[in-house]
């Protein structure tokens, strides 16, 4: 069995050997101390300095930024070293911002952020960036948090918790973005050995190489960051063997600057899945794959590689007239290669009628590509009444993807496509292209406010063809198309009641791209009749912060006229935007010094979010029913501490009842996650003072301190008749430690 399978799956695991061999041992780079963190230069224009207001271990790690018009946080260099596992991928990181749950139980950095959402928006209607570029898959608008940029690669990250302004660029900006920075060069010549050992035995072994940053034309700079990681998983017989490679450069000349980077990404792995609460009941939070082949439950039935890459090249030139100009040329991409079961671990037979043993087990292999390249081209002026933002973005990707039926158990196709006598159950191609002038102008009447309008124009268009349409249904005769534009206005403003104190309002529009499932249908020509969702969005908010405490709070409503569903007329499926949902809120984010190096921090939100119209998702939908994947609240309290050369954290992470299917609260009790918590300890030390090493240190991360398991995903009865679940991974520690030379 497993010869035929591997002559249609090998199994491959691409480690950087030489890179093992050399980096043996455990360690993990704090690259520097927040407060010497600078704002990168590759910062869009859009986003203006940051002001870090003390020298505080609180006020740096996670803060609340000001002088922004929408409800924002800033999460440091140093949270990203400090706060969490060196693992950790920007899903499982973006846990310490208000508003945002996101799972990972077969650990951080090994399972993809399972379940994200902003405010109780879902992944795929938030928008993801990196260095101001948006990236996503371009059929469902959803992220891999496991194929891009790990923990190491990242300066810092800003969370938006709204639809932002003219110049937020994203394929959704309902819910907010997500906004990655790419590490910085340093400000001297940097040589650095880091790596990690934990439990799962979860090892990272990396490597980094620095130029100075550029001061002065003629200068350049390199930057160069290789790690692997692996790990068998918190789930069993499901490793993961993971290697990246990240160059980044900088250069001065004439007055100008040009900064490129390229990330590429390599991962093989068994794709955890659902198990059920019996067997975790049975077994224990570590159930998973099994290494019995003929059962559905065999890990090798879920072999899967992935690699990705991301890559831009962006030019900053000062015109004359206080203009600057800004011109970034980039490009990304995703493959992912993949077994599957047809059915559950618990059940997946092939069945009767297919000419193989009805007892084998029935599986699929899917292979999906796209590559999305793209331009965004920004100009900003500066004059005595305020800033002007403008540009273009244009954006377009290409995708093919097929998926046929496998006997697992022989490795061989077989004809699960009864219609088509097949084993084909989809093929086809798409593209997808995206259109959108922007511009704001920031009027500034006097030093205390800001008042802000803008406009984005988007038009984005589909196309379609497909040999074999996904369900098995008849290809679509060539190729169709979609074509939709919305506008996005917004309207913002500041006031500064004191230097301490700033109050903002804010309202905007968001929208997102109509998906490519809209052509999944019998009549794809004419299934698509829908329009992008469109948020509207208002909220207000105030912030208050000085060296000794900071505070904001804000309260939102969100709603969405134009949701989509689907109708059936004379046997055709169509979607249509006939739908209406809302959603509500209040966040509050602060933190308190508390004396002798102790810092206190605390986040907490409450959500609301239902359907306003019946029947959208099913004809079991009603209005007032709860939105899928919005807890009713969400919660972050902890302490930090900073003394000499020690500091650490413990935090306890909050997160309430939410419901996980298609139909929202419709969907009853299989759906539902209760409410859960877990505590996470983090302790460093400073080792500089050992054997002159540069920037050493040493740290332990303990996550889920207590050892509760809890649910924290339901997907609804497996086939058996139990609830398929996911619990939060076990109390598992890690050592790690970097050391610069």
């Amino acid at each position: 069995m497993m010869t035929s399978l591997s002559v249609l799956f090998t199994w491959r695991r691409r480690s950087v050997h030489v890179l093992k061999l050399a980096l043996w041992g455990v360690g993990y780079p704090l690259v520097s101390q927040a407060q010497n963190a600078q704002v990168p230069d590759n910062m869009p224009s859009n986003l203006p300095t940051l002001t870090i207001k003390s020298p505080s271990i609180g006020s740096e790690l996670i803060q609340f930024v000001a002088e922004r018009n929408s409800a924002q946080t800033y999460l440091s260099n140093q949270a990203i070293r400090e706060l969490s596992t060196p693992m950790a991928d920007f899903g499982t990181l973006t846990n310490l911002t208000p508003s945002f749950v996101s799972s990972a139980p077969n650990g951080q950095g090994f399972d993809a952020a399972k379940n994200m959402s902003l405010r109780g928006f879902a992944d795929g209607q938030f928008n993801i960036t990196l260095d101001g570029i948006p990236f996503a898959d371009p059929d469902t608008l959803g992220h891999h948090s496991t194929s891009y940029f790990p923990a190491a690669t990242l300066d810092h990250l800003i969370v938006d918790r709204s639809p932002g302004n003219a110049t937020s660029l994203g394929y959704s900006t309902l819910g907010g973005s997500l906004n990655l920075f790419s590490v910085e060069l340093p400000k001297a010549n940097e040589r650095m050995v880091y790596g990690a050992y934990g439990d799962f035995n979860t090892s990272l072994a990396g490597v980094r190489f620095a130029s100075a940053k550029p001061t002065e034309d003629g200068q350049s700079g390199l930057l160069l960051n290789l790690e692997h990681k692996e790990s068998k998983g918190a789930m069993n017989y499901s490793p993961g063997y993971k290697s990246n490679l990240m160059i980044k450069t900088e250069t001065r000349f004439s007055g100008n600057q040009l900064t490129t980077l390229y990330s590429y990404d390599d991962y093989h792995f068994f794709n955890p899945s659902s198990v059920t609460a019996d067997q975790v009941a049975t077994n224990g939070p570590g159930t998973g794959f099994n290494n019995t082949p003929g059962t559905p439950g065999y890990f090798r039935y879920a072999t899967t590689d992935r690699s990705s890459d991301f890559g831009y090249v962006r030019l900053r030139i000062p015109l004359s007239g206080n203009w600057d100009l800004t011109e970034t040329l980039y490009t990304h991409s995703y493959a992912n290669r993949g077994l599957s079961l047809n059915g559950d671990i618990t059940k997946s037979s092939i069945g009767n009628g297919f000419g193989v043993p009805s007892s084998d087990i029935g599986g699929r292999l899917s292979n999906n590509r796209f590559r999305t390249v793209g331009n965004i081209l920004q100009a900003q002026r500066n004059d005595l009444n305020g800033v002007l933002r403008t540009g273009l973005w244009i954006d377009s990707s290409r995708q093919t993807s097929n998926r046929i039926a496998m006997d697992l158990t022989s490795g061989v196709p077989y004809n699960a496509n009864t219609n088509a006598a097949s084993p084909v159950l989809f093929d086809f191609q798409s593209s997808l292209t995206l259109i959108q002038p922007f511009a704001d102008y920031e009027w500034k009447p006097t030093s205390q406010i800001s008042i802000r309008p803008g406009i984005r124009l988007q038009q984005v268009q589909r196309s379609f063809d497909a040999s074999v349409v996904p369900n098995s249904l008849p290809g679509t005769n060539g190729k169709v198309m979609r074509t939709v534009s919305t506008g996005l206005p917004s309207l913002d403003a500041r006031y500064e009641f004191n230097p301490l104190t700033q109050g903002y309002v804010q309202w905007s529009n968001g929208a997102l791209v109509p998906s490519q499932s809209f052509f999944y249908t019998k009549t794809p020509n004419q299934s698509n009749q829908a329009s992008p969702q469109k948020s509207s969005t208002m909220q207000i908010g105030l912030t208050r912060g000085d060296a000794q405490a900071n505070l904001t709070a804000d309260v939102y409503y969100s709603s969405i006229d134009n949701y989509i569903s689907s109708i059936t007329q004379n046997g055709a499926t169509q979607f249509i935007n006939n739908g209406k949902v809302q959603y509500k809120g209040l966040e509050i984010e602060g933190q308190r010094q508390l004396g002798y190096g102790f810092t206190g921090l605390m986040n907490a939100s409450l959500i609301q979010a239902q359907f306003e119209s019946s029947g959208i998702t099913s004809a079991i939908q009603k209005a007032g029913d709860d939105i899928s994947l919005v807890p009713k609240y969400i919660g972050l309290v902890g302490v930090l501490y900073q003394g000499g050369r020690w500091s650490g954290s413990l935090m306890h992470k909050f997160v309430g009842p939410q419901y996980q299917g298609k139909n929202g609260s419709a969907d009853g009790p299989n759906y539902r996650v209760p409410a859960y918590g877990y505590t996470n300890l983090t302790v460093t030390r400073l080792l500089d003072e050992i054997w002159g090493l540069k920037d050493a240190r040493i740290s332990l991360q303990i996550n889920n301190l207590s050892n509760q398991t809890p649910v924290t995903d339901a997907a609804g009865l497996a086939a058996n008749g139990s609830q398929l679940v996911n619990v939060l991974t076990q109390r598992n520690a890690m050592v790690s430690f970097s050391f610069g030379y």
